[in-house]
């Protein structure tokens, strides 16, 4: 018996039989057990020596390995997203009496093509410090100010006036006390805040899957430590922010992952109605469990890293005293490790929103997302239409809720956004500093 290491693991098994016939059999324990056996008749008719034999099966096994590297290399590319290194193993026959286990499937990590962590909050949302808002206060103090000056002007008289029949007319003082000068108390200004959520996100297709669409949802948690928009000038701020989250599947437990995220921006006031923005934003993704390969994904291990400069431009037009019409559009150039996520998104977002009161907002909203990948042949076209309520419950509670459609086609043919979502969101401010 010879053993020979190469890349792969061969064992070249030298059997003698009464009729001093020779076969030889080759294992290759990158692959699961796939044997390669030479006939004894074949082997008998050559005139082949025991280390020509083995030559021979070294190079059968460079060339098979040759193709099932470029085999590999082809499938990679056709991955939407390559999360995790996998390391081949060896593997014993599987006994073809038991039915077989889907491991793969089982530990391989989340395809998180449409990051489902990202539920669609509108994007003026964290303007609404800057832009202007409708006059709903200042019309219905117009409108009480009309009914008083056409409402008759009443002498005042008490009820003990009216029952001795006279007319009582007040005399100014002939010298009244100063007052106390009061010292102006320095209002507060805040630099900075710090918010809470806690959201639910419900979609028919989970992982934006074309083959086996799964019906799941998210429970996002999170905080985010933000500045105020520091003016620069009179129409310019700047703004930062730091945000984490807990993202935890409700049914998919083994892909819980958790999210990092750092934004810079600044702001300019283009016109009344007007603004623009560049920004730039880092997200991190980190597995929050362990697989239960020892080979595979551990806890805290990071599967994305994601940069983006952004170019974003919005207005705001009041239609009326209390319906807007917000229109967004951003530019969004993402460089990701793994490269494979490097793409240019071309985002447009058109909001109808009508103020039922000051707190309460209801609104129709349509999004389009168009992401073209440079590092490989793969064009994304996603939509969403969908219904909005946001209720300002205090100065410093709000809570959003969503419900609508999704819809969309990929180049890449496991990939279709298709399926309903819906999602509410629970916002609260823990402190001003």
């Amino acid at each position: 018996m010879r053993l020979m290491n190469w890349k792969n693991v061969f064992f070249c098994i030298l059997l003698t039989s009464s009729g001093g016939t020779w076969c030889c059999i080759r294992v290759n324990a990158a692959e699961s057990a796939i044997t390669d056996v030479w006939h004894p008749n074949n082997l008998a008719t050559t005139q082949l020596t025991h280390e020509q034999l083995c030559h021979k099966l070294e190079q059968k096994a460079i060339n098979s390995l040759c193709k099932l590297s470029s085999e590999s290399n082809t499938l990679d590319s056709q991955m939407p997203l390559n999360l995790a290194q996998q390391t081949p193993e060896t593997t014993q026959t599987p006994d073809q009496t038991k039915e077989p286990i889907d491991t793969q499937k089982q530990n391989d990590p989340p395809q998180l093509e449409s990051q489902p962590n990202n539920v669609p909050i509108s994007p003026s949302d964290s303007k609404e410090q800057i832009l202007n808002l409708p006059e709903i206060e200042y019309s219905q103090r117009l409108e009480r100010l009309i009914e008083l000056l056409r409402s008759p002007k009443q002498p005042f008289e008490s009820d003990s006036d009216r029952e001795l029949g006279l007319r009582v007319r007040l005399r100014p003082l002939e010298q009244q006390l100063p007052l106390p000068i009061e010292q102006p108390v320095p209002k507060f200004k805040p630099i900075g805040y710090l918010q809470g959520r806690v959201g639910y996100f419900q979609t028919s297709n989970i992982f934006s899957s074309n083959d086996s669409p799964i019906e799941d949802g998210l429970i996002i948690s999170g905080l985010t430590l933000a500045s105020t928009y520091f003016p620069l000038g009179s129409k310019t701020f700047v703004n930062g922010s730091i945000d984490g989250n807990l993202i935890r599947y409700i049914n998919q437990s083994q892909y819980h992952y958790n999210q990092v995220r750092f934004n810079l921006s600044i702001y300019q006031q283009l016109s009344q109605q007007m603004f623009g923005e560049i920004s730039w934003s880092n997200q991190q993704l980190f597995y929050a469990n362990s697989s239960d390969r020892f080979d595979s994904f551990k806890a805290g291990d990071r599967f994305l890293n994601e940069n983006s400069l952004q170019l974003s431009l919005g207005r705001r037009d009041p239609l009326t005293s209390r319906l807007t019409l917000d229109s967004f559009y951003q530019l969004s150039v993402n460089f990701a490790d793994p490269q494979s996520r490097n793409r240019i998104i071309n985002s447009f977002w058109v909001s109808l929103n009508y103020y039922l009161q000051k707190p309460l907002q209801v609104g129709i909203d349509y999004q389009m997302n168009l992401s073209d990948f440079t590092q490989r042949d793969r064009e994304d076209e996603f939509y969403r239409l969908f219904g909005h309520l946001n209720y300002q419950i205090s100065d410093t509670i709000n809570m959003n809720m969503e419900a609508g459609v999704s819809l969309g086609s990929s180049t890449a043919q496991n990939i279709d956004f298709d399926g309903w979502f819906f999602t509410i969101n629970y916002s609260f401010q823990l402190g001003r500093f």
